[in-house]
């Protein structure tokens, strides 16, 4: 890898807000190691940004809920890179997710979906970054930026979801608020050499039912959901010299919807 180019680490990148960060970070010219669940996703946008952009993109295809997946991850990468100027952690169990006990009501949420969220969505951020950090110490700009939401800091409006087959799991809101509090001890424990940072976005528009929508927005003061974009450009301006100045934050990107 050329010395001049940004090395990013982007899991979950080939989901929604990951696929999005790491075509950013592409047309940005920095080299991926992008790491998803999701091989064929992987592979197909491997493809698309190796056509687009003159870069560089290695991909690994991984269960970050698996302790000995995860443990085999590190080591490919720890072998591979000498550097990682940039970790950005996109990965998660969302309410999209199928598994039995979690997109549910609260009596009929079960331990294991429980615990499979708090492993991806908090336990295997950790300990990727345990594994990885002195990589980027040979950074000029090392900088960590993980993904939380709205409801690591406010809970939920159930009225949003009232006559809609949506439904907010608990533990979706327990890692992510871990994931608020975990950016800022990591950021006081890494520093001076590492940045640590956080983007938490509010709702972003997947094709929800419309009277979901609806109610959303009369509830955002810019009065739309976000999208994809929306998120990105907070993501690559922490991760950024730009905001050289700026760690153990939490950035709230949510078209104003926690003021409310």
């Amino acid at each position: 890898m050329k010395k001049n180019r940004n090395i990013v680490l982007i899991t979950g990148g080939a989901g929604f807000i990951g696929a999005a960060v790491s075509e950013e970070m592409a047309q940005l010219n920095s080299d991926l190691i992008l790491v998803d669940i999701n091989k064929k996703n992987l592979d197909t946008l491997k493809n698309k940004l190796c056509s687009k952009y003159d870069c560089k993109v290695d991909v690994f295809n991984c269960d970050m809920s698996n302790t000995n997946e995860l443990s085999s991850l590190v080591s490919k990468i720890s072998n591979k890179y000498e550097r990682i100027d940039t970790i950005i952690n996109s990965v998660g169990m969302v309410g999209t997710d199928k598994m039995k006990g979690w997109n549910t009501s609260f009596d009929n949420q079960d331990i294991e979906a429980w615990q499979k969220c708090l492993d991806i969505n908090l336990s295997s951020i950790f300990f990727l970054i345990q594994k990885l950090y002195k990589k980027m110490h040979k950074s000029d700009n090392a900088s960590i930026v993980n993904i939380s939401s709205i409801y690591g800091i406010s809970a939920p409006d159930w009225e949003l979801y009232k006559g809609t087959n949506i439904n907010n799991p608990g533990a979706y809101s327990v890692s992510k608020a871990g994931v608020v509090h975990m950016t800022k001890w990591l950021a006081s424990t890494l520093s001076p050499k590492i940045r640590v940072n956080c983007v938490s976005p509010g709702g972003v528009y997947r094709k929800q039912p419309e009277k979901f929508v609806k109610k959303y927005k009369s509830r955002t003061l810019l009065n739309r959901m976000a999208t994809e974009k929306d998120i990105v450009g907070p993501v690559v301006f922490l991760s950024s010299s730009s905001a050289s100045y700026i760690t153990g934050e939490n950035l709230i990107v949510d078209g104003g919807w926690t003021i409310k």
